[in-house]
């Protein structure tokens, strides 16, 4: 499902799909709410990367083929098995998603036809393709905020590699509980 572009202030494009309006502004006011009046983890995964950037006054590409040159298929569902490791992605050295993986380059699966264009105020780019299409981004600091635009739920049945995400987020989650309780 595709994010309706009036919430970041575009008209739609070809190349967008399915939008669902309403759906839109609960989830932006609900990360806008997780991101500046509550002090929790948050972890996004595809459509949550792109709500938090948009939340963060960010925008997306509405259909990555149409807007973006030079890009690779980044849009393998019907293409290749949910686990497929399509393509790589570079993750910056000190950032969260680089402490998570420690790896500076890892294979990652694609299923997107929309994904980060200008990023959102107060995140940066953490994880890249090889074409610039960003595929991962982090608020800085002490608190767990990451985003990816891949899919690790769908790689950790079969490579437990991927599960090392889940489990950062479920420590800093409980580290948090520990604080409040």
């Amino acid at each position: 499902m595709d994010i309706d572009p009036r919430y970041y202030g575009e008209n739609p494009g070809y190349g967008l799909g399915r939008i669902e309006p309403e759906r839109d502004r609960h989830e932006l006011e609900l990360a806008k709410k997780v991101l500046y009046e509550m002090d929790i983890p948050v972890l996004g995964i595809c459509r949550g990367i792109q709500l938090l950037n948009i939340a963060a006054g960010g925008n997306v590409y509405q259909d990555i083929r149409l807007e973006k040159e030079y890009s690779f298929n980044h849009g393998m569902l019907d293409l290749a098995p949910k686990d497929y490791l399509a393509h790589q992605v570079s993750i910056k050295p000190g950032s969260l998603l680089h402490t998570i993986f420690k790896e500076e380059r890892i294979w990652v699966n694609s299923f997107n036809h929309q994904a980060v264009k200008d990023l959102g105020k107060g995140f940066e780019v953490t994880m890249e393709a090889d074409d610039g299409l960003i595929e991962g981004i982090e608020i800085p600091g002490n608190r767990f905020v990451a985003a990816v635009q891949w899919h690790p739920e769908m790689l950790i049945d079969k490579y437990d590699y991927y599960l090392g995400l889940f489990e950062a987020f479920i420590e800093a989650s409980s580290r948090r509980l520990q604080l409040s309780g």
